[in-house]
């Protein structure tokens, strides 16, 4: 077997396409790991627990509480509550009971630096505007002219 210079040069071209060809794969796979970890940690997003704390869930909690009591509560086969484990009594309720919770315990976060998002009048969003009223004008009005008629000053 006679070995020509056409036939070493094609070998050794097919060679070197072949270490390319072999270190194109790892850095094909190498890339591919890189793309999958890089989009696995920008999926990766802090999920604001603050969030969705409205009206709207207060009322939804205040049905289920007027419904279930504690929703949360474990009951056994025959729709007892039970000290251990056993079937909450309504599992959709109980989420919203623990989200109520979440919502009151951020209701009283310390954001002075705004470094939180918020909701601050979540559950007293009555209370605030009823406060409201009673420092009105004419709340203020009916005030001072009860007083002054206590203290003596006559009709107002």
């Amino acid at each position: 077997l006679k070995l020509t210079p056409a036939f070493a040069s094609a070998c050794l071209v097919l060679a070197a396409l072949a270490a390319f060809v072999r270190n194109m794969a790892v850095a094909m796979k190498t890339l591919l790991v890189a793309c999958v970890l890089a989009g696995a940690t920008s999926l990766k997003t802090e999920q604001d627990p603050c969030a969705g704390c409205n009206e709207g869930l207060a009322q939804a909690y205040q049905m289920c509480a007027r419904d279930f009591g504690n929703p949360c509560a474990e009951t056994n086969d025959a729709g007892l509550v039970i000290a251990g484990a056993g079937e909450k009594k309504d599992v959709s309720c109980c989420m919203k009971k623990e989200k109520h919770d979440r919502c009151m315990e951020c209701k009283s976060m310390d954001c002075q630096f705004k470094t939180c998002k918020v909701n601050k009048q979540y559950y007293s969003e009555r209370t605030i505007i009823e406060e409201a009223k009673a420092s009105t004008n004419e709340a203020y009005k009916q005030h001072d002219a009860a007083a002054m008629k206590a203290a003596g000053w006559g009709d107002f």
